[in-house]
């Protein structure tokens, strides 16, 4: 017997991994990530657990934060780096 699974792929590229490989790798929705990785002309798909840690600011740093909320201006960053430097600018 194959332990073969299918799934479909959209337009996107995306595919819905099966429950059982979730649950064989421990991937929980929202928290997880998973990397894929070329071996030997095959195709493996790896769990990832991300350490994120919380963004320590100074306070100057986080006083330009508050002010840039409450102005609303709607400004949206790649990265926290890129974040950080736009701080770092103002």
């Amino acid at each position: 017997m194959s332990n073969l699974m299918l799934t479909s792929v959209t337009t996107k590229g995306q595919a819905t991994i099966p429950k059982p490989i979730r649950v064989l790798l421990g991937i929980r929705e929202g928290r997880d990530h998973i990397g894929f990785r070329i071996n030997k002309g095959k195709v493996e798909i790896v769990s990832l657990k991300v350490d994120e840690r919380p963004l320590k600011f100074t306070k100057k740093e986080w006083e330009k934060i508050e002010k840039l909320a409450n102005e609303k201006t709607g400004k949206r960053f790649n990265s926290a780096r890129d974040a950080i430097k736009y701080l770092e600018s103002l």
